[in-house]
Protein backbone atom coordinates (compact mmCIF):
# COMPACT_ATOMS: atom_id res chain seq x y z
CA UNK A 1 0.00 0.00 0.00
CA UNK A 2 1.60 3.52 -1.11
CA UNK A 3 1.15 6.79 1.22
CA UNK A 4 0.70 9.41 -1.21
CA UNK A 5 2.51 13.03 -0.64
CA UNK A 6 -0.86 15.06 -2.02
CA UNK A 7 1.54 18.35 -2.03
CA UNK A 8 4.11 16.74 -4.01
CA UNK A 9 4.69 17.61 -7.70
CA UNK A 10 7.17 14.31 -8.20
CA UNK A 11 3.15 12.74 -8.77
CA UNK A 12 1.62 11.36 -12.58
CA UNK A 13 -0.13 14.56 -13.73
CA UNK A 14 -2.11 14.95 -16.50
CA UNK A 15 -3.89 18.49 -18.43
CA UNK A 16 -7.47 17.85 -18.30
CA UNK A 17 -9.86 20.83 -19.72
CA UNK A 18 -12.80 20.98 -17.56
CA UNK A 19 -16.40 21.52 -19.45
CA UNK A 20 -16.79 25.40 -20.12
CA UNK A 21 -13.31 26.70 -18.76
CA UNK A 22 -10.81 28.25 -20.61
CA UNK A 23 -7.90 27.26 -18.82
CA UNK A 24 -7.17 23.57 -18.42
CA UNK A 25 -6.30 22.05 -15.13
CA UNK A 26 -3.58 19.35 -14.03
CA UNK A 27 -4.86 16.63 -11.87
CA UNK A 28 -3.28 13.10 -11.27
CA UNK A 29 -5.39 10.02 -10.69
CA UNK A 30 -5.77 9.02 -7.21
CA UNK A 31 -8.19 5.90 -7.25
CA UNK A 32 -10.11 4.90 -9.77
CA UNK A 33 -12.57 1.71 -10.11
CA UNK A 34 -14.78 1.59 -13.05
CA UNK A 35 -16.87 -1.16 -11.01
CA UNK A 36 -18.23 0.78 -8.46
CA UNK A 37 -18.29 4.54 -10.67
CA UNK A 38 -16.13 5.86 -8.50
CA UNK A 39 -12.49 8.11 -9.09
CA UNK A 40 -10.63 10.13 -6.55
CA UNK A 41 -8.51 13.15 -8.20
CA UNK A 42 -6.31 15.36 -6.98
CA UNK A 43 -6.56 19.07 -8.68
CA UNK A 44 -4.19 21.66 -8.95
CA UNK A 45 -6.16 23.99 -10.53
CA UNK A 46 -3.83 27.15 -12.24
CA UNK A 47 -3.86 30.74 -10.88
CA UNK A 48 -6.55 32.48 -12.45
CA UNK A 49 -8.54 29.17 -13.10
CA UNK A 50 -12.83 30.39 -13.32
CA UNK A 51 -15.64 28.19 -15.06
CA UNK A 52 -18.49 31.30 -16.64
CA UNK A 53 -20.38 28.64 -17.94
CA UNK A 54 -23.72 27.92 -16.32
CA UNK A 55 -25.15 24.49 -15.90
CA UNK A 56 -24.85 20.32 -14.90
CA UNK A 57 -23.20 17.32 -15.13
CA UNK A 58 -24.26 13.78 -13.98
CA UNK A 59 -21.60 12.99 -11.06
CA UNK A 60 -21.75 13.36 -8.27
CA UNK A 61 -18.33 14.85 -6.58
CA UNK A 62 -17.25 15.52 -3.02
CA UNK A 63 -14.40 18.46 -3.04
CA UNK A 64 -11.75 18.89 -0.22
CA UNK A 65 -9.66 21.62 -0.87
CA UNK A 66 -6.05 21.31 0.55
CA UNK A 67 -4.67 25.14 -0.35
CA UNK A 68 -6.52 27.84 -1.86
CA UNK A 69 -10.41 28.19 -2.36
CA UNK A 70 -12.70 26.81 -4.78
CA UNK A 71 -16.53 28.64 -5.11
CA UNK A 72 -19.07 27.21 -6.94
CA UNK A 73 -22.73 29.53 -7.45
CA UNK A 74 -22.01 31.27 -4.46
CA UNK A 75 -20.81 28.69 -1.81
CA UNK A 76 -17.09 29.13 -0.99
CA UNK A 77 -15.19 26.18 0.10
CA UNK A 78 -11.55 26.21 1.68
CA UNK A 79 -9.33 24.11 3.65
CA UNK A 80 -11.07 22.92 6.71
CA UNK A 81 -14.27 22.37 4.55
CA UNK A 82 -15.91 19.40 2.47
CA UNK A 83 -18.08 20.92 -0.69
CA UNK A 84 -20.46 18.00 -1.37
CA UNK A 85 -22.39 18.77 -5.07
CA UNK A 86 -25.24 16.34 -6.03
CA UNK A 87 -25.76 14.91 -9.48
CA UNK A 88 -27.49 18.06 -11.59
CA UNK A 89 -26.26 20.64 -9.12
CA UNK A 90 -26.29 23.45 -10.87
CA UNK A 91 -22.89 24.83 -11.03
CA UNK A 92 -22.14 28.51 -12.08
CA UNK A 93 -19.86 31.44 -11.21
CA UNK A 94 -16.95 28.91 -10.67
CA UNK A 95 -13.76 29.96 -9.72
CA UNK A 96 -10.96 29.28 -7.78
CA UNK A 97 -8.45 31.43 -5.50
CA UNK A 98 -4.70 31.33 -6.39
CA UNK A 99 -2.28 28.33 -5.25
CA UNK A 100 -5.96 25.84 -4.75
CA UNK A 101 -5.51 22.17 -4.79
CA UNK A 102 -7.98 19.65 -3.92
CA UNK A 103 -9.13 16.31 -3.54
CA UNK A 104 -11.93 15.79 -5.27
CA UNK A 105 -14.03 12.17 -5.31
CA UNK A 106 -16.33 11.54 -7.97
CA UNK A 107 -19.16 9.00 -8.40
CA UNK A 108 -20.60 8.68 -11.86
CA UNK A 109 -19.29 8.74 -15.22
CA UNK A 110 -17.36 11.31 -16.18
CA UNK A 111 -18.43 14.01 -18.94
CA UNK A 112 -21.99 14.87 -19.61
CA UNK A 113 -21.75 18.42 -19.03
CA UNK A 114 -24.89 20.04 -19.88
CA UNK A 115 -24.99 23.86 -20.46
CA UNK A 116 -28.05 25.55 -19.03
CA UNK A 117 -30.68 25.34 -15.48
CA UNK A 118 -33.04 23.38 -17.43
CA UNK A 119 -31.53 19.69 -15.90
CA UNK A 120 -31.05 21.01 -12.06
CA UNK A 121 -31.76 18.57 -9.71
CA UNK A 122 -29.50 18.12 -7.13
CA UNK A 123 -28.29 20.93 -4.10
CA UNK A 124 -24.94 21.53 -2.70
CA UNK A 125 -23.96 21.54 0.50
CA UNK A 126 -20.81 23.01 2.66
CA UNK A 127 -19.56 20.95 5.67
CA UNK A 128 -17.00 22.07 8.23
CA UNK A 129 -14.39 19.19 8.89
CA UNK A 130 -14.84 17.56 11.94
CA UNK A 131 -16.24 15.73 14.43
CA UNK A 132 -19.88 14.89 13.56
CA UNK A 133 -18.88 14.91 9.94
CA UNK A 134 -21.16 11.74 8.41
CA UNK A 135 -22.06 11.24 4.91
CA UNK A 136 -24.05 7.71 4.79
CA UNK A 137 -24.78 6.01 2.02
CA UNK A 138 -27.23 7.95 -0.31
CA UNK A 139 -28.23 8.15 -3.93
CA UNK A 140 -26.25 9.35 -6.11
CA UNK A 141 -22.63 8.12 -3.97
CA UNK A 142 -20.72 5.75 -3.56
CA UNK A 143 -20.29 3.95 0.30
CA UNK A 144 -20.13 6.88 3.03
CA UNK A 145 -18.01 9.47 4.17
CA UNK A 146 -16.94 10.16 7.33
CA UNK A 147 -14.65 12.23 9.55
CA UNK A 148 -12.06 10.21 11.89
CA UNK A 149 -9.72 11.96 14.52
CA UNK A 150 -7.15 9.21 14.19
CA UNK A 151 -7.24 6.05 11.94
CA UNK A 152 -4.10 4.60 11.89
CA UNK A 153 -3.77 0.72 12.54
CA UNK A 154 -7.89 0.91 11.78
CA UNK A 155 -9.36 -1.62 9.73
CA UNK A 156 -12.27 -1.49 7.31
CA UNK A 157 -14.97 -3.96 6.24
CA UNK A 158 -14.60 -2.79 2.52
CA UNK A 159 -12.16 -0.38 0.54
CA UNK A 160 -11.75 2.45 1.56
CA UNK A 161 -9.88 6.27 0.85
CA UNK A 162 -8.08 8.01 3.44
CA UNK A 163 -6.83 11.31 3.26
CA UNK A 164 -5.20 12.70 5.95
CA UNK A 165 -6.25 16.79 5.84
CA UNK A 166 -3.07 18.37 8.14
CA UNK A 167 -0.43 15.60 7.05
CA UNK A 168 -1.89 16.04 3.15
CA UNK A 169 -1.36 12.27 2.53
CA UNK A 170 -3.67 9.89 0.56
CA UNK A 171 -3.86 6.42 0.36
CA UNK A 172 -5.90 3.30 -0.82
CA UNK A 173 -6.96 1.09 1.95
CA UNK A 174 -8.44 -2.40 0.65
CA UNK A 175 -10.94 -4.02 2.74
CA UNK A 176 -9.21 -5.74 6.03
CA UNK A 177 -5.66 -4.21 5.33
CA UNK A 178 -4.51 -1.85 8.20
CA UNK A 179 -4.57 1.61 7.52
CA UNK A 180 -0.86 3.30 7.86
CA UNK A 181 1.12 5.14 10.17
CA UNK A 182 0.06 8.38 9.56
CA UNK A 183 -0.98 10.58 12.81
CA UNK A 184 -3.62 12.71 12.39
CA UNK A 185 -7.23 12.98 11.91
CA UNK A 186 -8.36 12.28 8.41
CA UNK A 187 -11.25 11.86 5.88
CA UNK A 188 -12.15 8.65 5.05
CA UNK A 189 -14.46 7.39 2.05
CA UNK A 190 -16.14 4.03 2.31
CA UNK A 191 -16.64 1.70 -0.68
CA UNK A 192 -19.45 0.07 -0.34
Amino acid sequence: MIVVDLTSDDLTWFEASIAGAELPARMSMLHQDADRGVRSVLVDFPDGWRRDAVGTQPAAEEMLPLSGSLSISGVTASPGQLLVIEPRALRAATSTTDGTRAVVFFTGAGGGWMDGEELVTGEKSLHDLGEGLVRGPRPGFAGLLEWRDEVRGATFFADAEVVWVQAQQYAFVPAGQRVPDVAGAAVVRILL
